[in-house]
């Protein structure tokens, strides 16, 4: 029989379907009628039963009863604690960014980065007399070249990066976009010559992954040239990244350029490709711009194949993930930029040009006229256990136009390792 306390009056409402089962008429019509008019008491119910021949049920014992039902704890998000679900699809959350998602239809994730630094250094005499105008040499915005030399010491604050990255899908998780936007103090960088860092727009690409093998990305980017030119700054070895590496990038100005490039996914497979073409000019230019109408429809090719020998150990520099097994790749790359103008001064030279070269260690490439270069590049990864080891190598070939100047080829190598004294906590 099923019975319900009512806590204002402590008395029981029988439930009258319950009552009639195995009960007289002449009784029934009675307990029918009194659950009709009023709430019994437990009293008249048991004498009810009593009269029918049925005893009253005793209240359960605690140990019948059994232990209290626990609650059961509230159901965990798939995502994660760090995701509320909205609804209808619609997601909000963390995941190295915020972001917010719409189903499978489109998502937007807002990253910031921030790198502070102090910088001391002492030069000797001989540093702020000597100088080389063919390694970093100071361009003015005249397009005069100075030596760069130092006769004080140097102690200065600055904000080497600072980053806000725009990124996510749309339409489908395979159509996938990425834009960031920089404001580094200035320095010997490609930002236009001002006396104050400016924002920029330092990366703006659409990659389409509906097919794996054949993945093409759209806009303006990293080329992939090389290994330690590829990696974000976020997952360097060291503070920087090393002079050699930069000044060996295709362009000969930037590691980032403006094309279009068809590669496949290298997670998924062991040997990948990539084949990209570009303006060959930097980021935010294009070859027109530069009033260079002889060479304005040639183009920068670059091309890298990868082969993971060993496992995955992807672009990370360091062991981050304490590799239990070894990690060995190993990869080769060639660039060709044709029509670069060098000049820094009269038709088709252009300040950011020129300061980019310089940065990079390329000086002597400076006020040789129009030359092809041509960059070819090894490189080897390998990790294990927190130990992380990586060497590139290049060879440049710089044709001059102008055959009255020849300056000859450029080779270079690096080899740079490192250790977790503290090991990952697994």
């Amino acid at each position: 029989m099923f019975l319900l306390r009512n806590h204002a009056s402590n008395r029981f409402m029988t439930d009258c379907a319950g009552v009639w089962a195995g009960i007289p008429r002449r009784y029934a019509r009675t307990i029918v009628k009194t659950c009709l008019d009023r709430v019994i008491t437990q009293q008249e119910h048991d004498e009810a039963l009593k009269e029918t021949g049925q005893a009253a049920e005793a209240p359960p014992t605690k140990s019948e009863l059994g232990p209290p039902a626990e609650a059961a704890p509230p159901a965990k998000d798939a995502d994660g604690d760090t995701t509320v679900d909205l609804g209808k699809g619609i997601k909000f959350g963390y995941d190295r960014g915020l972001y917010t998602q719409f189903k499978d239809k489109f998502q937007l994730k807002i990253r910031l980065r921030l790198q502070f630094r102090f910088t001391d250094s002492s030069f000797n005499s001989a540093y702020g007399a000597v100088g080389d105008t063919k390694n970093y040499p100071n361009v003015s915005g005249a397009g005069v070249i100075t030596a760069r030399m130092r006769q004080e010491d140097l102690s200065e604050f600055d904000e080497r990066r600072a980053r806000l990255v725009f990124e996510g899908f749309a339409f489908n998780p395979e159509t996938t976009y990425f834009v960031q936007f920089r404001n580094d103090t200035i320095d010997t960088t490609t930002q236009p010559t001002t006396t104050r860092s400016t924002t920029q727009l330092y990366d703006a690409y659409v990659d389409l992954k509906q097919i794996p093998w054949a993945n093409l990305r759209v806009g303006q980017y990293r080329t992939l040239f090389g290994r330690q030119e590829y990696v974000s700054s976020a997952l360097l070895q060291f503070v920087d990244r090393g002079f050699v590496a930069e000044a060996f990038v295709p362009n000969g100005i930037d590691r980032r350029d403006q094309g279009v490039t068809i590669h496949s996914d290298d997670k998924k497979y062991p040997i990948n490709y990539a084949f990209g073409v570009f303006n060959g000019v930097g980021i935010n230019l294009t070859r027109l711009g530069l009033n260079t109408p002889s060479n304005a429809n040639e183009l920068m090719y670059v091309g890298r194949i990868t082969a993971d020998i060993l496992g995955k150990p992807g672009f990370p520099e360091a062991d981050l993930a304490d590799s239990q097994t070894p990690q060995l790749a190993v990869g080769v790359s060639y660039g060709y930029n044709a029509g670069l103008q060098t000049n820094t001064t009269g038709v088709g030279s252009n300040t950011q040009i020129s300061t980019s070269i310089a940065s990079l260690g390329n000086g002597r490439l400076l006020n040789q006229g129009v030359v092809n270069l041509g960059t070819a590049g090894v490189d080897v990864i390998f990790k294990y256990k927190g130990l992380s080891l990586q060497s590139e190598g290049f060879v440049r070939n710089v044709d001059t136009r102008d055959h009255s100047k020849q300056i000859g080829n450029a080779t270079g190598f690096y080899v740079q390792g490192g250790y977790f004294v503290v090991p990952k906590n697994h």
